[in-house]
C-alpha cells in the first residue's frame, strides 16, 4: 500500500472518528469508568471512584493545569488536544497500579503527561519518559508545556522519531509499568509501537493508546497478545496478565 494511500485511508478515519465523537456520550463514559477499568485493573469500583474524587481535589494540580491552559486558549491554540477526560482515565490507572516507570509516545502540550506524572507525585516515586519529534507544539510553547513545575522533575524528553527512539529507550529504561501511544495514529506505525513495547511491559503492567476508535487494531491486538482491555471515552487501556513474562519471546 502506498504512502499517499494509507494518508487518505487515515484522513477518511480521522473523519469518521470526529462523527462519533460527537454522537459519543462522554458523561456516560466518564461514569463508568470505574467499573470499566475495574474489569481490567487489580483494584474495586470503590478503589478506583476514591481515586477520581482525589483527583478532583487536586488543587495543586488544577490550579496550575488551569493556568497553563489559559494560556493556550490565549495565544489562539487549539485546546482540543488537551484530553482532560482521558487524563483522568491515567491518572487513575498510575494510582491504581502505583506505576514507577512509564514511557509515552507523542508529547505535544503535554496533558497526558501532566497526568501521569501528577499521579507519581501522588504515589511518591516514578519516573515517565516521552518521546517526540523535534520542534515542538503550536504557538510560543515548548513541548509538556501542561506539566507543573511540582512534578516536572520526574519527565525526561527523548525528542526524535519513534521508529529510532524507541527500540534502544525501552532497552535502557529496563520493564515498563505503563506505556502510553499517543502518536502517529495511522496503522503501521501504531502496530510497530504495540509490538515493541508489549516485550517491555511487566506482568501486570499496561498498554494504554488513545484515539483507539480510529480503527480495531488496539481490540485486535489486545485479542492476539491475551490482554485484558477496555476502553474509556477515547482511550484503551489493556493489562498483561500476570502470569505471562514481560518478553514473551
Amino acid at each position: 500500500m502506498t504512502s499517499t494511500l494509507r494518508d487518505a485511508i487515515y484522513a477518511l478515519r480521522t473523519a469518521r472518528l470526529g462523527l462519533e465523537r460527537r454522537r459519543l456520550d462522554y458523561g456516560a463514559e466518564t461514569r463508568e469508568r470505574a467499573e470499566r477499568l475495574a474489569a481490567v485493573l487489580p483494584a474495586s469500583v470503590a478503589e478506583l471512584r476514591g481515586y477520581e474524587r482525589e483527583y478532583d481535589d487536586l488543587e495543586w494540580f488544577h490550579d496550575s493545569y488551569a493556568d497553563r491552559v489559559a494560556e493556550i486558549h490565549d495565544a489562539g491554540v487549539a485546546t482540543d488536544t488537551t484530553h482532560w477526560r482521558d487524563g483522568v482515565t491515567l491518572y487513575v490507572v498510575c494510582r491504581a497500579l502505583e506505576v514507577e516507570t512509564a514511557v509515552e509516545t507523542g508529547v505535544l502540550f503535554g496533558s497526558f503527561d501532566a497526568h501521569v506524572l501528577a499521579a507519581m507525585a501522588e504515589n511518591g516515586g516514578g519516573t515517565l519518559h516521552a518521546v517526540d519529534l523535534p520542534g515542538g507544539p503550536p504557538g510560543p510553547f515548548e513541548y509538556g508545556h501542561l506539566i507543573p513545575d511540582r512534578c516536572r522533575d520526574r519527565w525526561r524528553l527523548h525528542r526524535g522519531d519513534a521508529r529510532e527512539v524507541l527500540p534502544e529507550l525501552l532497552e535502557r529504561v529496563g520493564p515498563l509499568d505503563l506505556f502510553l501511544h499517543d502518536s502517529d495514529h495511522r496503522l503501521p506505525h501504531m502496530r510497530f509501537e504495540y509490538e515493541t513495547a508489549r516485550p517491555r511491559l511487566e506482568p501486570g503492567g499496561v498498554l494504554a493508546s488513545h484515539d483507539v476508535r480510529l480503527s480495531g487494531l488496539f481490540d485486535r491486538f489486545t485479542d492476539a497478545n491475551g490482554l485484558q482491555s477496555c476502553v474509556v471515552c477515547d482511550t484503551g487501556i489493556a493489562r498483561v496478565p500476570l502470569g505471562l513474562s514481560a518478553d514473551p519471546d
